[in-house]
């Protein structure tokens, strides 16, 4: 009990002054401020009791007012004045030091050393840190080069100058350790950030690949749909239902953007997937209104066969940018009068999308590697444009939500997609 409490005092002492705005360096500047007062202030107090009993009052008095600033410090850190505390503890340490070492030859002239490090280690200004190393240079030189006898002092004994000596190389040591794990703990998390920076642009990278990729199909279909309507005026046969589609479409489309622009936004802030119970049905219903005038254009017939009910555990806006691509290459692929089917299956605790068309199909071995390398630009059967990244971008997504992706694929007969994912646990 006593050595928690002990330990929570500890730890509440150390962080005296420590604010969340800091910086880590910053922060164990403050820790080391204090650290250093608490070691201080015990062996000061000691040290002052020893001396008084042996008569030594003037030391014994230096050594207490010395105690005391060191208190001040810990005060002065509580109330964060920082800067203060620092020169407090450098400025009367030394001003300490100096005059034990110079009237009683105690050997404090060593903690000046001592005095001098942990002034490199709290400053990055190089005047502050010249100006205390020939300060504490002077201060060495003049008492071992002018030692005074004003007070006709009791010089301390050869064993307490021992002490005082050892206990200042291994301040010195302990000082130096403990800036270097800063140092080194200090790189190790630069190169944490630089590694998420590095994935976090890799992911902007991505996004914004998938955003050009999803904003280009719609604009294709646009630009079909306006070709026509420049017909009709030519034609003079200009369609009120025609031109109401079109507005139709465009209000669908701006939707469609909507959406992407949130889940880019979400995905740019840092936020991570959110998997939940997504009904594939209501993806697909989208869906069909998205493409519904591209496949008009075509001639192309859309079958939709999904229960109502077949739930997937998936981000919802991931599966709809996978199956926004997927479907997309299938009208892109699909000659006129032709047939895209949409269904669903299930097997061993994962739900199955099936995107089948009867296009162009294409090799086993571009299948093969249709979801693992950049394709090459390829144009549909109308000459809708591609881009050649948004399967490979869909397999980044589909391994991000634990799914699976298979495609089957027969040249002049047509491709079967096949997207899986893990189906929510029955209550």
């Amino acid at each position: 009990m006593n050595k928690t409490v002990f330990s929570r005092l500890w730890r509440m002492l150390s962080y005296l002054g420590v604010s969340p705005q800091m910086t880590y360096m910053e922060i164990k500047r403050v820790h080391m401020v204090n650290l250093i007062t608490m070691i201080c202030i015990p062996a000061m107090f000691l040290f002052s009791v020893v001396n008084f009993f042996e008569g030594r009052y003037f030391l014994a008095m230096i050594n207490a007012s010395n105690g005391i600033s060191c208190l001040s410090v810990l005060f002065l850190q509580y109330y964060k004045r920082l800067e203060l505390a620092k020169i407090i503890l450098l400025g009367v340490n030394f001003f300490f030091f100096y005059f034990g070492a110079l009237f009683y030859g105690n050997g404090g002239e060593n903690f000046l050393l001592c005095i001098m490090i942990v002034c490199m280690l709290l400053y990055d200004n190089r005047v502050i840190q010249w100006s205390m190393g020939l300060l504490v240079i002077a201060g060495i030189v003049s008492v071992k080069l002018f030692p005074v006898d004003l007070l006709n002092a009791d010089h301390v004994p050869q064993s307490r100058i021992l002490i005082n000596t050892i206990g200042s190389l291994f301040f010195i040591v302990v000082a130096v350790h403990f800036f270097k794990n800063i140092i080194y703990n200090n790189m190790m998390l630069i190169e944490d950030q630089r590694q998420k920076l590095q994935v976090l642009n890799q992911d902007k990278e991505r996004i914004f690949s998938i955003v050009a990729h999803d904003i280009r199909s719609p604009l294709s279909t646009l630009e079909g749909m306006v070709h026509l309507l420049h017909q009709q005026v030519i034609d003079g046969a200009v369609s009120e239902e025609y031109i109401i589609q079109l507005q139709r479409q465009i209000a669908k489309q701006k939707e469609v953007l909507d959406d992407i622009l949130s889940w880019s936004s979400r995905s740019m802030r840092g936020q991570v997937k959110v998997n939940a119970t997504t009904q594939v049905a209501d993806i697909v219903d989208h869906l069909m209104v998205v493409f519904q005038s591209s496949c008009d254009i075509k001639q192309i017939k859309l079958i939709v066969d999904v229960d109502r009910y077949f739930p997937l555990y998936v981000d919802p806006d991931h599966l709809t940018i996978i199956l926004r691509n997927v479907v997309s290459n299938a009208v892109k692929f699909s000659h006129a009068n032709g047939v895209i089917k949409i269904s669903v299956s299930r097997d061993l605790g994962y739900g199955f999308i099936h995107v089948q068309d009867n296009g162009v199909g294409m090799e086993k071995d571009q299948a093969a590697y249709l979801f693992h390398t950049i394709q090459q630009r390829s144009v549909g059967t109308r000459n809708e444009p591609g881009a050649g990244l948004g399967l490979l971008l869909c397999s980044e997504l589909i391994k991000h939500n634990d799914g699976i992706v298979q495609v089957d694929s027969v040249p002049g007969s047509g491709s079967r997609f096949t997207v899986g994912f893990p189906m929510p646990l029955a209550n």
